[in-house]
């Protein structure tokens, strides 16, 4: 039996070793496999015997979404089980080869206080991480401390969601992570204000998302910043200093205008994302002029004014380039509210996500198809918005009832339009 094994393991190294990939030289191997996820990348260790550490030179992005158990309609994995924790440090262990940067490091769990997430850091700086993506929510309502000495002059883009950080730790984080240039902070609760400003600082995209105690100040003073993404609770003093190319915008909005953004940075705009959540309808009767915008993108949560808004911000932007809308369901007769769309001149592309046919979504699109004389490009996805990205998405697309029909449909259309390039995922 140990002959045979042997016999085995020979022609596999042997095969391994004619083809072609396999007489490329180590270091674009490596490059190869750091394209792969880190799930992937390992299983080629058993190909044969001079792949069996090319893994642990992984450089790419160490995602450990990928690894761990998912929960069916959620992003985060459940770090409490103790084989997550293990396959966490023995993917860390084998890829502490020195001189070896990494890429993005990414961890998103639910976790327990014994989890040791100061040996992941101190790993990712040791690895001069590139991208570090930290969403953490602990059991029992505890929070993770992230550590106000934290370095690095590696890092361009950093997510931290559901950890506790206050004004002057995110003070010094932006001081000792001089190439910072994306940001993003979500669901940290301590934080009542907030103050990036600063000549050194390198950001180009801050994005501040459910900062519920975020109610006192907010001073951006940035001349880097290109990017700036917001959901607000009641926040009272905004200080918008001089951004000289500032671009985008994206307004979460309550239940009130947007009269506090300024209308110079109105007028700036290229790219704007605003999600709705139950906005007065008289908001979209005095949306000001956006004359330099080329790509708008609605997102839709619960509302009572079909699409309005859509048609709204049609008619204020005649530069407009590229339209996105995403809804995740239609309330209202569309046709009570708005009769017809004017028309619309520039639009070129429209992406319409979580399109599931209703009589609303049809008369939209009828209606589009109509006023915008030089469309070019449709893409219609069934899909649920909310479920984009997540690990419920593929099980919904290939088992979904609803999400079938609406896409046999959408199929039905584009043979009626043989003008247009329909895209239908």
């Amino acid at each position: 039996m140990a002959a045979l094994k042997r016999d085995l393991q020979r022609k596999k190294e042997k095969m391994a070793s004619e083809d072609g990939i396999s007489k490329l030289p180590d270091d674009i191997l490596i490059c190869i496999l750091s394209r792969l996820t880190i799930k992937e990348a390992a299983k080629t260790s058993i190909l044969a015997s001079r792949w069996r550490y090319l893994w642990t030179f992984f450089s790419g992005c160490l995602d450990f979404n990928d690894l761990v158990y998912m929960k069916s309609f959620g992003p985060l994995g459940d770090g409490r089980d103790p084989r997550s924790l293990r396959c966490i440090d023995l993917v860390l262990g084998s890829l502490k080869v020195k001189d070896q940067s990494l890429e993005e490091f990414r961890i998103c769990l639910d976790i327990d206080p014994n989890c040791d997430v100061d040996s992941w850091l101190k790993f990712a700086i040791q690895k001069r991480v590139q991208r570090l993506d930290l969403q953490l929510r602990l059991c029992k309502s505890e929070w993770y401390n992230f550590p106000s000495h934290f370095v690095s002059r590696s890092l361009t883009s950093l997510r931290l969601a559901s950890v506790y950080l206050n004004k002057e730790g995110l003070e010094n984080l932006l001081c000792h992570c001089p190439f910072l240039e994306v940001l993003t902070l979500e669901k940290i609760r301590i934080l009542t204000s907030i103050r990036v400003s600063g000549l050194s600082l390198k950001l180009n995209y801050l994005q501040l998302d459910s900062l519920v105690k975020l109610k006192d100040h907010l001073e951006v003073d940035v001349s880097n910043l290109i990017s700036f993404e917001e959901t607000r609770f009641g926040l009272s003093t905004t200080c918008f200093e001089p951004v000289p190319i500032l671009a985008d915008e994206m307004l979460r909005e309550g239940c009130f205008s947007l009269s506090f953004v300024p209308d110079d940075v109105f007028g700036r705009l290229r790219t704007l994302k605003l999600e709705i959540r139950n906005m007065p309808e008289a908001v979209f009767y005095s949306i000001p002029e956006l004359p330099n915008l080329k790509h708008l993108d609605i997102s839709f949560h619960i509302y009572t004014y079909g699409f309005l808004p859509c048609v709204a911000f049609l008619k204020a932007c005649p530069s407009l380039y590229k339209l996105t809308v995403q809804s995740t369901r239609s309330i209202s007769p569309y046709e009570r509210k708005v009769k017809k769309h004017s028309p619309h001149l520039s639009l070129r592309v429209a992406e319409l996500v979580g399109f599931l046919w209703l009589r609303d979504d049809v008369k939209f699109l009828l209606d589009l198809l109509e006023s915008a004389t030089l469309l070019e490009k449709i893409i219609i996805d069934p899909g649920r918005a909310y479920l984009l990205g997540k690990p419920g998405e593929k099980f919904y697309r290939k088992n979904s009832w609803e999400y079938k029909s609406a896409r046999t449909r959408a199929i039905e259309l584009a043979a009626k339009f043989p003008h247009l390039e329909f895209v239908i995922p």
